[in-house]
């Protein structure tokens, strides 16, 4: 069963702490200012490496991946821009999941 409604939902500065924490991992010394440039991380191939793993520790976190449209990697932005895009869409999601646990109980996670 995912532990999705057991916990509240972040907030902005804790979620954007947390992508800037899965950033310095991988650019070290490059992440601690969230107005920096998003492409001041690195190459392309890094930055979808930070997404990768952001996403991927939130869907362990929270039991859903946020489904992100577009290519974030690309995004002409501050690394904020970037955490607040999937924030927004995190929020979203984890309302519809919240939503449909109350109406319908938890979902169960299925292998695909």
């Amino acid at each position: 069963m995912t532990q999705s409604f057991n916990r509240k939902r972040p907030s902005f500065n804790q979620f954007r702490d947390w992508f800037l924490a899965t950033a310095d991992g991988y650019a070290p010394d490059k992440a601690g200012n969230p107005l920096s440039s998003w492409h001041s991380l690195g190459n392309e191939q890094l930055r979808q490496s930070i997404l990768q793993s952001f996403l991927d520790d939130l869907e362990m976190k929270f039991g859903f991946r946020p489904l992100i449209k577009g290519n974030l990697h690309q995004l002409d932005t501050s690394i904020e821009g970037v955490a607040n895009q999937i924030f927004h869409t995190f929020s979203t999601m984890f309302l519809v999941e919240h939503i449909n646990a109350k109406m319908y109980g938890e979902p169960i996670k299925r292998e695909h």
